[in-house]
């Protein structure tokens, strides 16, 4: 018997949860699961409803004010209703919560994904200002979640670690689940590629090139790369991300003297095209969930160097694809670079064992059968 299966999200634009609905449609069973996508608030990311309409799925627009619109949560759990959903499966906050109020209201079991730690439980504080802004949501959601949630589940042990910690979610409510990427995108001739970069950014073509994928924030970590940066020599860093910081740390590279090793290429729409043009893939975040684009390098080819915090260790096998070091430890970071550029041969079998365990552990097929377990799991025992 076919399932019919509600994805409910906060929003729906261009990244986060929306990038993960597109390959879950496209490698989703529709024989076993009818789906439809819901945004509580606008559409804004008109490529992934094209890409999803594509795909046949429906997508779904409530335009949701606020939390505390009532107006539009009883639409919501009409429309449930109506098409007499089977399962809602939930990404991040706002959605998490509604989605916890309707299976109280409706008894239709609800999924929730967790995909970073809130401000009470994350290890980097946000300004005073935002954490009393987001306490009290945040304090709700693991409240509304613990109490009726069907299930909740968390990207990264790490993270499922996390919020036990805070005490507010019932262990055995909460499981791991971890994401998984469209290995295809990322599998390019390296030769091509690398001439390809090279040529674009104007680096010489036998100096290797480090690439950094982040939203270009506090937090990041660049600032502890550009630090390590000073003592990688001849390396170029292309720095694919836009944000808040950009100008500051455009600044600090030139202040360090490596203003012309420093290649700022924005918010790209193609990084899955550049990736394989590069050596390899330095992650210097000071806290991060579980970041998929560690798992896009290795279905590139690239080894990783990264921190060693949040979820990460649990994608990067040391000494086989890549290496880890304290987060925020500049000298480290660039210690384990030097160490990997030096010795080539070490450099091309972590980045070919990297692309392998990517294949075996990340695929979009091994998550979607992950999560199709959990759904699985979850039905049998509220529909007897």
């Amino acid at each position: 018997m076919t399932r019919r299966l509600l994805w409910l999200l906060d929003g729906l634009g261009v990244g986060g949860a929306e990038a993960l609905v597109v390959p879950f449609a496209r490698t989703l069973d529709r024989t076993q699961y009818e789906l439809t996508v819901a945004c509580l608030g606008r559409i804004e990311g008109e490529m992934v409803v094209s890409r999803l309409r594509e795909a046949g799925v429906p997508v779904v627009e409530f335009g949701a004010r606020n939390l505390r619109d009532l107006r539009t949560f009883r639409r919501v759990r009409d429309y449930v209703r109506d098409q007499r959903i089977d399962l809602i499966h939930a990404h991040l906050t706002y959605a998490g919560i509604w989605s916890a109020l309707l299976t109280r209201q409706t008894g239709i079991p609800s999924v929730v994904s967790l995909h970073v730690a809130t401000s009470a439980t994350r290890t980097l504080r946000p300004s005073l200002r935002h954490r009393i802004s987001t306490d009290v949501r945040d304090w709700l959601m693991r409240k509304v979640l613990n109490r009726w949630a069907t299930r909740v589940i968390m990207v990264s042990e790490a993270l499922r670690q996390t919020y036990l910690r805070h005490g507010d979610l019932r262990p055995e409510k909460v499981q791991v689940v971890h994401n998984g990427i469209e290995l295809d995108r990322f599998a390019r001739d390296r030769e091509a590629t690398r001439d390809r970069v090279h040529a674009e950014f104007d680096i010489p073509r036998d100096a290797p090139v480090l690439v950094t994928v982040a939203v270009l924030r506090p937090g990041k970590g660049v600032e502890v790369l550009l630090e390590a940066a000073r003592a990688v020599k001849d390396a170029h860093f292309l720095i694919l991300g836009d944000g808040p910081k950009r100008a500051e740390w455009e600044a600090l590279a030139s202040a360090h003297g490596i203003g012309e090793r420093v290649h700022w290429a924005g918010y790209r729409t193609d990084v899955d095209a550049l990736l394989a043009g590069c050596d390899l893939l330095v992650h210097p975040s000071l806290d991060d969930a579980f970041p998929t684009v560690l798992l896009e390098a290795m279905a590139a080819g690239l080894p990783v160097v990264a921190s060693e915090v949040g979820g990460i260790p649990e994608i990067v096998v040391v000494g086989d694809t890549g290496l880890l070091v304290s987060p925020g430890d500049a000298a480290a970071l660039a210690r384990s670079i030097n160490a990997l550029l030096l010795d080539r041969a070490q450099l091309v079998r972590m980045g070919e064992v990297g692309r392998e365990v990517a294949t075996t552990r990340f695929s979009t097929g091994a998550w979607v059968g992950r999560l199709v377990g959990v759904y699985e799991d979850v039905l049998p025992a509220l529909s007897s």
